[in-house]
C-alpha cells in the first residue's frame, strides 16, 4: 500500500533515471518550505529583541553615568533606607493626626464641611512641615549627597529664611496646640493632653524633616541602583529569549531533516525495486549529497543558512534539476533549471 502511495504521488522520480537525485533535491525543497516560515518568524521576533536590547543598552550606559551604591554596601543601604521610610511614615501620619485635632481649634463647628476642612488642613500643614524642615537641615547641614558633591555654595541667604519660617511654623503649631487643649481641659489647657500635643505638634515635624533629608541624600543613588539591575535583568531576558528562539529553529530544523531523510530513504528503497524491475541501471550517487546522511545533512544546514539570511524567501512547491526529466530536451531543461528566487534583503 506504501509503495502504490509513492508510485501514484512521485512517478515522475520512479520514470527518471536519476530520480534519486532529483528526490532529494525534492526533499531539500519541502524542508525548507517546512522550516524557513517558522524561521521568518523567530528571525523577525528576534530583530525586535535585538532592538529592545540596543534601546535598554543606552538606558543602562546613560544610568551608569550617575552614582550608584556598591555591591557590598547594597544591603546596608538598603535597610537603612527602609528604616527611614517607616520613620518618616509614622512621623507623617502622627502629624496629621495631631494637626487634624488641632485643626478644630480654628474650625469650631459641626458637620462634613468642618470634618473636610480638618482633613484638607492636616494634610497640607504635614506637608508644609515635612518640607520645610526637610530643607531646613539640607542647607543647615550642607552634607555631600552619597558619592557626589553640592554643585553650588551654601546659600546663607535661603538658610536664614528657613530658619524664620520654622520657627514662624513652631509657633503657629503651640499656638493651634495651646488654643485647642484649652478647649478640651479647660483654663490654660496646662495638663497632660495640652501639654502632649504641644510637644508631639512642634517635635514630630522636625524629627520627620531630618528623616526626610536623610533619606534624601541616598534615595537617588539607591533607585538608580535598582533601575540598573532591572535595566540588566531585562537585557538578559531578552537575549535569554533569542537563545531560545535559535534553539527552537535549530530543533524544528533537526526534526524536519530527519524526517525528509527517512522519507527519502524509503524512496530509495522503492525506486530502487522499480529499477530492477524495469532493467533500469542502477543510480550512481556516489559525489552527492543523497548518497549519506552525513552528506544530506550537510546539504540541507547549508541551503537553509542561505535561505534564512534573508529577509524572505520564495521557494517552488516542486523543484526538479535540470537534465532529470527530459535529458535530450534543452527547453524543458531550462524551464525546470533550479533557481530559487529570493527579495533582497533591506
Amino acid at each position: 500500500m506504501r509503495y502504490r502511495y509513492f508510485l501514484m504521488r512521485f512517478r515522475q522520480w520512479f520514470n527518471n533515471q536519476e530520480g534519486i537525485k532529483g528526490f532529494a533535491e525534492q526533499a531539500i525543497a519541502w524542508l525548507l518550505l517546512s522550516t524557513l516560515k517558522l524561521a521568518e518568524k523567530l528571525k523577525k521576533r528576534n530583530e525586535q529583541l535585538a532592538e529592545k536590547i540596543k534601546e535598554l543598552k543606552v538606558q543602562l550606559d546613560t544610568r551608569e553615568t550617575f552614582p550608584t551604591i556598591d555591591a557590598d554596601e547594597f544591603p546596608a543601604f538598603k535597610g537603612k533606607i527602609r528604616t527611614y521610610s517607616i520613620i518618616l511614615w509614622i512621623c507623617i501620619i502622627g502629624e496629621a493626626f495631631f494637626n487634624f485635632f488641632a485643626a478644630k481649634a480654628l474650625f469650631n463647628f459641626d458637620g462634613w464641611l468642618a470634618i473636610t476642612a480638618q482633613t484638607l488642613f492636616a494634610i497640607l500643614i504635614t506637608w508644609v512641615a515635612v518640607v520645610l524642615f526637610e530643607n531646613f537641615f539640607f542647607h543647615l547641614l550642607y552634607q555631600n549627597p552619597y558619592k557626589g558633591e553640592h554643585k553650588e555654595p551654601r546659600h546663607w541667604g535661603t538658610l536664614i529664611s528657613l530658619l524664620i519660617m520654622a520657627v514662624g511654623f513652631e509657633a503657629f503649631t503651640y499656638y493651634i496646640c495651646k488654643v485647642r487643649s484649652i478647649q478640651i481641659e479647660g483654663g490654660e489647657g496646662s495638663g497632660i493632653v495640652g501639654k502632649t500635643m504641644i510637644i508631639a505638634g512642634m517635635l514630630i515635624p522636625i524629627i520627620a524633616g531630618y528623616y526626610a533629608y536623610e533619606k534624601r541624600r541616598f534615595i537617588s543613588p539607591y533607585k538608580n541602583t535598582i533601575c540598573i539591575a532591572n535595566l540588566k535583568k531585562q537585557m538578559a531576558m531578552k537575549a535569554n529569549e533569542i537563545k531560545t528562539n535559535l534553539q527552537r529553529m535549530e530543533n524544528h530544523f533537526k526534526k524536519k531533516c530527519e524526517g525528509y531523510w527517512a522519507l527519502l530513504q524509503e524512496f530509495k528503497v522503492y525506486k530502487e525495486n522499480w529499477n530492477q524491475k524495469h532493467s533500469i541501471p542502477r543510480e550512481n550517487l556516489e559525489g552527492h549529497f543523497s548518497a549519506c546522511q552525513d552528506s544530506f545533512f550537510t546539504e540541507a544546514i547549508n541551503r537553509y543558512r542561505k535561505e534564512a539570511l534573508q529577509d524572505k524567501a520564495l521557494v517552488p512547491d516542486y523543484i526538479i534539476p535540470a537534465l532529470q526529466q527530459h535529458p535530450n530536451d534543452p527547453k524543458v531543461n531550462n524551464l525546470f533549471d533550479f533557481r530559487t528566487v529570493r527579495i533582497q534583503q533591506q
